[in-house]
């Protein structure tokens, strides 16, 4: 058995997708796209090993909608739109929610308390910061400065 080690999830799912088309390509049509034929049965496939979950939020804390409505984010559900930053550009932007994950977490938790709110997340959770880049919680301090949107 072949073990392959996946530094982020992204690249995991990235060759499940492939294995997924590959599995349904039927062919080429006229112009040379491909032809995929979603009725054809997928095998089980069956990974041993583990994934890193890079941390967690706790179920209580606060998402902010594309509307500004503030949600707990057990309640966020897949297809919502969501404010979000994106740090390349530097501007605020809206994003669709393409998935959700609910863990049982086992790790250490700990509570960061700001000015205007406090955010329970476990402690490998990374924080974007203006001064060090993404950040584990465990690892912020008092002179970190964050984007607040």
């Amino acid at each position: 058995m072949k073990h392959i080690a996946y530094p982020k999830i992204g690249q995991f799912r990235n060759v499940i997708q492939t294995l997924n088309r590959e599995i349904t390509f039927v062919g080429l049509d006229d112009k040379g796209e491909p032809i995929y034929d979603p009725s054809i049965k997928k095998p089980l496939l069956t990974c041993k090993g583990t994934v890193k979950i890079h941390g967690c939020f706790d179920k209580n804390t606060l998402i902010t909608l594309a509307n500004g409505e503030q949600i707990p984010i057990s309640d966020v559900k897949a297809g919502m739109s969501i404010l979000s930053y994106d740090i390349t550009n530097n501007i605020e932007t809206i994003k669709k929610i393409k998935e959700t994950f609910i863990f049982e977490s086992d790790k250490n938790w700990i509570e960061l308390v700001f000015s205007d709110r406090t955010i329970k997340c476990t402690e490998d959770h990374k924080f974007y910061t203006k001064n060090r880049g993404w950040v584990e919680a465990k690892m912020l301090n008092e002179n970190d400065e964050f984007i607040i949107i």
